[in-house]
């Protein structure tokens, strides 16, 4: 029961950071956006480099600090809202990139690319796609805080319904050799409850989308979500840890809480340009 006082606690104080932020204006969120990414890279290098990574270290002469000068990728937040295509470009990297680390949890041996992975990979599945999560807010060319509310919002209920489903009803391993704890059961419970929450954002929000639209980035994100998660998993379970960190009590890492939003990020924004376009 402590544990789940202390879970709740955390994830309560974080979902209220990003929001407060989100909806104060778009600098704060920005720099809170900065905060994480810095921390989120600190862990991921540590997953990949046999969890002894120490900050701005040589790395035994194979230095990850690229990746921390990846970050001018971050004056990306405001070229993404003027030129669209750089946007798009930008953007169908990141998605190849996810969608070849999707395919990495279904055919390991045949995307045994554990280098190219972790140092090239890395570079745009991480910091890429936080680039574009902190740009979901002025997708539509001006600051609207209302978009972003409803896909964090969409990830969480979807992650809270399969916790949920999965520990009642769950029998059968969604993916055993990566997360032997997920399954059908949650992950279908998950897809039903970001449906329903669609549905109701569709009715209440004043929002440019019709409701197939909404049902669609329901689906999507809870799907994707999943694969998310099941992505950060596989690198913990090449590393051998548990947790991402230690950083948020009862959650482990902020990788942690963050991973279905990391990789679910740039297909919906990609969703939403084709959407707008469109309409």
């Amino acid at each position: 029961m402590k544990e789940f006082y202390t879970r709740s606690i955390t994830a309560f104080t974080y979902a209220l950071v990003l929001l407060f932020s989100l909806f104060y204006n778009q600098y704060l969120f920005f720099s809170i956006g900065f905060i994480c990414s810095l921390i989120l890279v600190f862990e991921f290098i540590k997953l990949v480099s046999d969890y002894n990574h120490k900050f701005l270290s040589s790395d035994s002469g194979k230095s990850y600090l690229i990746l921390y000068l990846t970050f001018p990728l971050y004056l990306s937040l405001f070229i993404l809202s003027k030129y669209p295509e750089f946007q798009i470009g930008f953007l169908i990297i990141i998605v190849i990139t996810n969608i070849l680390l999707g395919f990495s949890l279904l055919k390991k041996k045949l995307f045994s690319f554990s280098i190219l992975k972790n140092r090239f990979l890395g570079h745009f599945y991480l910091v890429g796609s936080l680039v574009i999560f902190f740009s979901m807010s002025n997708v539509s060319g001006t600051y609207n805080p209302l978009i972003v509310f409803c896909f964090l919002s969409l990830i969480w209920i979807s992650d809270s319904a399969a916790y949920v489903f999965g520990v009642s009803f769950g029998k059968r391993p969604l993916l055993k050799s990566v997360s032997p704890k997920k399954s059908i059961e949650g992950f279908v419970g998950g897809i039903i409850f970001s449906i329903i929450l669609a549905i109701i954002f569709n009715f209440y929000l004043n929002t440019n989308f019709s409701l197939i639209q909404w049902l669609i980035i329901g689906v999507l994100t809870s799907i994707l979500g999943t694969l998310g998660d099941l992505v950060q998993s596989q690198f913990k379970r090449e590393a051998g840890v548990k947790d991402s960190g230690k950083w948020l009590p009862g959650h482990g890492g902020l990788y942690d809480r963050m991973d279905s939003i990391i990789f679910t990020a740039p297909f919906i924004y990609l969703l939403i340009i084709i959407f707008n376009y469109v309409s």
